[in-house]
C-alpha cells in the first residue's frame, strides 16, 4: 500500500478486512481507533512513532520501529561521513577517533532514543480514549530509571534493554546509560530522571493493544540486527567526560530532526519490513543534499590546497590575507585573530581559512557571525559568489542566510506555507527543499553548509535554551568567523568565550576579526580558550604590532604574527563640531560641503536622531531649493537606518553603494544621513564624515568610510581632497553632566549611556580627537583604541576628573559584573553530567532571547501593501523595546492601512507608520 493513503482509499472498508496493516490504517482514520486496533490485531502489536494529519487528508502514520531505525541511521551517517566523529572522539577524552564499535553502539542508544513513546498514554494519541490519559514520552520513561517507587517497571525496562552490554560499553555501569538518557532528552533540553506531574505508572501496563516492554525488546532485538558490532563483546568503553554527553545529546537531536523529515524519511509502506536498508540509503542522501556531508563540495576543490583565486577575482592578495593563507590546517583545533585596518580584506582572508581547512577535511562547513542583521543580510551575496567561485558546479555547498524573518539559501527565496512547509522560488524545488532544510527552521541553522547570520545564533548555542545542543554539536563542524569581535558588552562577551571554549575541546576552528581589538579584549579571548596570559600594560600594549595576527592551537602557546602594511596610509584630520543636539546646524554644515560637490555622510547613535537630522536637511534644502543634494532611492528621498522593510533595504543598499561607492557618479554633492548600518559591510566612500561623538574603535570604523577608496584629486572637491571627520558633540564640554551623581550612572543624548555606556571611553575618544591634528591610519589605530580602552588608561581619566567618575566607575564595574554574573546563571553547565544539567523556564528563556535580540517580532500583513519605495511589503520587524503589548496571538496576520507614501497598522497596544523614513511608533491605541 503506497504511503499516505489510508485503509479506505486502499478498499478496506471494515476493520474485518484481512490485513493488519490495512486494519491499523483502518482504525487511525476513526474514533476510538486505539481501541478497537487492539481488539483487532489479536498477537500482532505495532506502535506508531509518527503521525501525520493534513485538513481535508485522512491520518497517516509511521511504525515506531521504523522512525527509530530512520534516527539511528542518522546518527551512524553523520558520525560516518563527517567531521562530527573526530569532534565527539575529541570531546571524549581526546581520542583521535570513534572506531567503528563504537559508532555502531552510538547509534544502537540513537535508536533507543524513543522506548518512551511505548507507553500507552503516549499511543493514545492517536484516538479518543477516554480510559488512557494522554500522555509524553521523554518524562515518563526517564521516570522509570531512579524512581524506586516503579519497581517493577524498572525491573522490566532492565530486562527489555540490552542491559549486560550497555553496562560493559562504558568506563563504568552507568556510562552508557548516561549517554542513553542524553538521547532519550532529544526534544531540546535536558530533564530530570523523575516521573512529570500527575504521572501515572500505569501507562506502562500491560494492555490488550500490547505490552510496552515487550515493544522496547523487539526494538533492542532489531537493533542488534542493525548494529551487530556493537553487541561484540569488548571494544574501547566510553568515557564519563559530561563534555561528550552533552556533544552526543545534540547529535542525537540533530538526527531526530532529519530522520523525522518526510521529505528525507517517507513513511513507511510496509510495516512488516526491515526498515534499516532503506533509512540507511536515505540518511545518506539528507546529508548529501543538506551539505551535512561535504564529501561532494570537497572534490571540487581538486587535489592541491585553496589558494586566494580560488575565493576572490582580485588578482593579488593583502598581506592579511597572505599570513592567514600561512597558518597551520592543524585537525586538533584552533583560534585565530586577524585585527587589521577596514579595507584590508579580513572577510576574504577568513573565507580562504574556511577553503584551506575545508580542503584538508578539518571542518565540514563555515558560520560567518556578524553583529546585526543588517550586516548579516548585506554580506550574504559576497560570500555566496566566493563560495560559487570556489565550486563549481550543482554541488557547491548551500549558502543560507541565518536571520529570522529571511528565508534565502544561494540566491533563492522561500516563503512559509501552512504547516510548516516551505515554497522556493525556482523551477529547483525538488532540490531547494533539501538545499534549504536547515534555513526553514531557526533551530537548525547551524546545521547548515555555510551560514552568514548573527552572533546570536552561535550564543544561543551555549545558552539554556531549546536546542542549544543541537546548535553546539552543529557548530562545531564549523570555522566559526566572528566579525567585529570587539563590537559587544560585558554580557555577549562572556558568552562568547563559552562558545570559544567548547567549540575548540571539540576540536573546532575559530577565526576572529577587528579592525580596534584592545588588547584587554585579546587577551580575555585567548584565556577562554586556555591561553592563560595577563594583558599587558599600556605602554607595551600601544606599541604592540599592527596590523597583527595572533593563532592559538591547544597544547602550545599563542603566536603573534606582525602583518605588514603595504597599502596607503590615510591621514585624517578630526574637528569637533559642539552641534550635536542642533540637527538644523548638522544640516547646514552636510550641505554647505554638498554644495561643493562633496558627498558626505552623516552617521548618528540614534534612529531617532537620525530620523530627526533628515528632517532638518529636507527643510533647509527646501528652503534653499537643494532638494537634488539629497540622498535618494529613484525619486524617493529617505535616511538609511535598520527600520526598514527586508525588500526596502534592499533598495536603500543598493541606492547607497551606488551614491557613495566605488563607482559612484562624480560632478554634485549629496548628503546622506544614517545609523551605525552602514559602518560595516557596504562599500561607502564619503569625502567628508559627519559622526556622532562615539568610542574609538567604532569611530575608526566609522572612518574606514572616508576617502575608502583611491581616486584622483580632481575627483573630490578641492576642500575635501584630505579626508575630514566633523565629530558631533555637545555643547558643553563636560561629560560629566551625563552621569547621574548619586548612582554613577550615564543617562544623557545622543546614545550617552544606552548605546554607549562607557562615558570614560567617549571621554578618551574626545580627548584624542583634540589632542590629534591628524591620525595616521592604520599607523595610529592601536595607539588610538588602547587610549579608549585599555584599563590603566580609563583608570586615569577616572582619577583625574574626581568623585562623579569614580562612581560611574564603580555602576559600570558592577553592571559589568552583573552582565557576567548573569550571563553566568544562564550558561549551559558542561561541567555536569548530561541528566544533571537543567534548563531555563519559559519565562526566564524569554528574557534570555529578549536580551539578544531574538525576542524581535516578526508580523505579517494579510496582504502586502505598497511601500515607500513602490515595493510591496508583507512583513515587518518590531523591535523588541518598540512594542507594547501584543496580541493574543502574536503570529495572527496583521491588517495594514495603505496612505500615499506608507502604511501604518495596529500591534497590541500601539499603532505603527511605516514609511519613507522607517518604522516609528505613533501614539498609543
Amino acid at each position: 500500500m503506497p504511503a499516505g493513503r489510508s485503509a479506505r482509499q486502499s478498499g478496506v472498508s471494515s476493520p474485518e478486512a484481512t490485513e493488519p496493516a490495512a486494519r491499523l490504517r483502518y482504525f487511525l482514520d476513526n474514533p476510538h481507533g486505539y481501541i478497537h486496533i487492539s481488539l483487532m490485531l489479536g498477537a500482532i502489536t505495532t506502535f506508531w512513532g509518527k503521525l501525520a494529519e493534513t485538513s481535508g487528508q485522512p491520518r497517516e502514520w509511521h511504525p515506531l520501529l521504523h522512525h527509530c531505525a530512520d534516527v539511528a541511521a542518522c546518527a551512524e551517517a553523520l558520525l560516518d561521513r563527517t567531521v562530527l566523529n573526530d569532534r565527539l572522539a575529541r570531546l571524549a577524552g581526546g581520542l583521535r577517533t570513534l572506531d567503528e564499535v563504537q559508532v555502531a553502539r552510538l547509534a544502537v542508544l540513537a535508536a533507543l532514543h524513543d522506548i518512551g513513546k511505548f507507553n500507552h498514554g503516549f499511543q493514545a494519541k492517536c484516538g479518543d480514549l477516554p480510559v488512557v490519559t494522554k500522555r509524553g514520552h521523554v518524562r515518563e520513561v526517564l521516570a522509570l530509571f531512579t524512581d524506586d517507587r516503579f519497581a517493577a517497571y524498572q525491573g522490566r525496562l532492565v530486562d527489555a534493554l540490552p542491559t549486560p552490554e550497555l553496562e560493559a560499553w562504558g568506563s563504568s555501569p552507568c556510562t552508557a546509560f548516561e549517554l542513553l538518557v542524553a538521547a532519550i532528552s532529544h526534544h531540546g533540553r535536558p530533564y530530570a530522571c523523575e516521573p512529570p506531574p500527575n504521572f501515572n505508572e500505569n501507562i506502562w501496563k500491560p494492555h490488550p493493544l500490547g505490552d510496552p516492554f515487550v515493544g522496547i525488546a523487539d526494538l533492542v532485538a532489531a537493533a542488534r540486527r542493525w548494529f551487530p558490532r556493537a553487541f561484540e563483546p569488548g571494544g574501547a568503553p566510553f568515557p564519563p567526560d559530561p563534555d561528550f554527553q552533552h556533544g552526543y545529546a545534540g547529535l542525537v537531536m540533530l538526527a531526530d530532526w532529519l530522520g523525522s523529515h518526510r521529505d528525507f524519511f517517507p513513511f513507511s509502506d510496509d510495516i512488516n519490513a526491515d526498515r534499516m536498508t532503506f533509512a540507511r540509503a536515505r540518511a545518506h542522501l539528507a546529508l548529501s543534499e543538506t551539505g551535512l556531508d561535504a564529501s561532494l563540495a570537497r572534490g571540487l576543490l581538486g587535489p592541491n590546497r585553496p589558494t586566494f583565486a580560488s575565493i576572490s577575482p582580485y588578482p593579488t592578495m593583502q598581506p592579511a590575507q597572505e599570513a592567514t593563507g600561512e597558518l597551520s590546517l592543524a585537525t586538533g583545533g584552533s583560534l585565530t585573530i586577524l585585527e587589521a585596518e577596514t579595507g584590508s580584506g579580513k572577510t576574504e582572508a577568513a573565507l580562504l581559512r574556511y577553503a584551506q581547512l575545508f580542503h584538508a577535511g578539518s571542518v565540514d562547513g563555515l558560520y560567518f557571525a556578524l553583529p546585526t542583521r543588517t550586516a548579516a543580510t548585506q554580506i550574504h551575496t559576497r560570500v555566496h559568489d566566493a563560495v560559487r567561485r570556489a565550486f563549481p558546479g550543482d554541488d557547491a555547498p548551500p549558502v543560507l542566510l541565518a536571520v529570522p524573518g529571511y528565508l534565502k539559501v544561494d540566491d533563492h527565496e522561500g516563503k512559509r506555507l501552512p504547516e510548516f512547509r516551505v515554497l522556493w522560488n525556482d523551477d529547483e524545488k525538488e532540490r531547494m527543499r533539501y538545499r534549504g532544510w536547515a534555513a526553514e527552521n531557526t533551530k537548525r541553522y547551524l546545521a547548515g553548509a555555510v551560514v552568514i547570520g548573527t552572533i546570536d545564533q552561535v550564543l544561543l548555542s551555549t545558552l539554556m535554551t531549546s536546542h542549544a545542543h543541537l546548535r553546539a554539536t552543529a557548530l562545531t563542524r564549523q570555522l566559526l568567523v566572528v566579525d567585529e569581535v570587539h563590537a559587544s558588552d560585558a554580557y555577549m562577551n562572556r558568552l562568547l568565550e563559552e562558545v570559544l571554549a567548547f567549540h575548540l575541546r571539540a576540536g573546532g576552528h575559530a577565526f576572529l576579526m577587528s579592525a580596534t581589538l584592545g588588547a584587554d579584549a585579546r587577551t580575555r579571548l585567548l584565556n577562554a580558550v586556555g591561553a592563560a596570559s595577563s594583558p599587558p600594560p599600556y605602554r607595551d600594549a600601544t606599541v604592540a604590532p599592527y596590523p597583527l595576527l595572533t593563532h592559538l592551537e591547544p597544547g602550545a602557546a599563542a603566536v603573534a604574527i606582525a602583518v605588514p602594511h603595504r597599502g596607503r596610509t590615510r591621514t585624517i584630520t578630526p574637528r569637533l563640531l559642539p552641534i550635536a543636539a542642533d540637527p538644523a546646524a548638522i544640516a547646514a554644515e552636510a550641505l554647505a560641503a554638498a554644495r561643493e560637490g562633496a558627498r558626505v555622510l552623516v552617521v548618528r547613535n540614534l534612529v531617532g536622531e537620525c530620523v530627526a537630522a533628515q528632517e532638518a536637511l529636507e527643510a533647509a534644502a527646501e528652503r534653499a531649493g537643494e532638494g537634488h543634494l539629497l540622498f535618494r532611492v529613484g525619486d524617493v528621498v529617505a535616511p538609511h537606518h535598520s527600520r526598514f522593510a527586508r525588500a526596502d533595504r534592499r533598495l536603500l543598499d543598493g541606492a547607497v553603494e551606488a551614491s557613495f561607492g566605488k563607482g559612484r557618479p562624480e560632478g554634485h554633492g549629496c548628503v546622506l544621513v544614517a545609523t551605525q548600518t552602514v559602518e560595516q559591510s557596504l562599500d561607502l566612500d564619503a569625502d567628508l564624515l559627519l559622526t556622532d561623538l562615539c568610542p574609538m574603535d567604532v569611530l575608526l570604523q566609522r572612518i574606514g568610510r572616508l576617502h575608502r577608496h583611491e581616486r584622483p584629486p580632481e575627483a573630490r572637491p578641492l576642500a575635501y581632497r584630505a579626508p575630514i571627520v566633523g565629530v558631533l558633540v555637545p555643547r558643553e564640554r563636560d561629560l560629566g553632566t551625563f552621569i547621574l551623581p548619586q548612582s554613577g550612572k550615564p543617562l544623557g543624548p545622543h546614545g550617552y549611556g544606552t548605546v554607549y555606556d562607557d562615558l570614560r571611553v567617549l571621554e578618551a575618544t574626545w580627548r584624542a580627537c583634540a589632542s590629534n591634528p591628524a591620525f595616521q591610519i592604520p599607523a595610529d589605530n592601536r595607539r588610538l583604541v588602547e587610549a579608549a580602552t585599555h584599563p590603566e588608561a580609563l583608570d586615569a581619566i577616572t582619577s583625574e576628573l574626581g568623585d562623579r567618575w569614580e562612581k560611574h566607575k564603580i555602576h559600570l564595574r558592577g553592571g559589568q559584573a552583573t552582565d557576567r554574573g548573569c550571563a553566568e546563571r544562564v550558561l549551559i553547565n558542561r561541567a555536569l553530567l548530561f541528566g544533571e544539567a537543567r534548563f531555563l523556564d519559559k519565562e526566564e528563556v524569554g528574557k534570555v532571547t529578549s536580551r539578544l535580540g531574538d525576542d524581535d517580532r516578526a508580523i505579517t500583513f494579510t496582504k502586502p501593501v505598497p511601500g515607500p519605495f513602490s515595493e510591496p511589503v508583507q512583513a515587518l520587524v518590531l523591535p523588541h523595546h518598540m512594542l507594547r503589548g501584543a496580541p493574543d496571538d502574536p503570529l495572527a496576520l496583521i491588517a495594514a492601512t495603505a496612505h500615499p507614501g506608507g502604511l501604518t497598522f495596529h500591534y497590541g497596544d500601539a499603532s505603527y507608520r511605516y514609511d519613507r523614513l522607517g518604522l516609528r511608533r505613533q501614539t498609543q491605541r
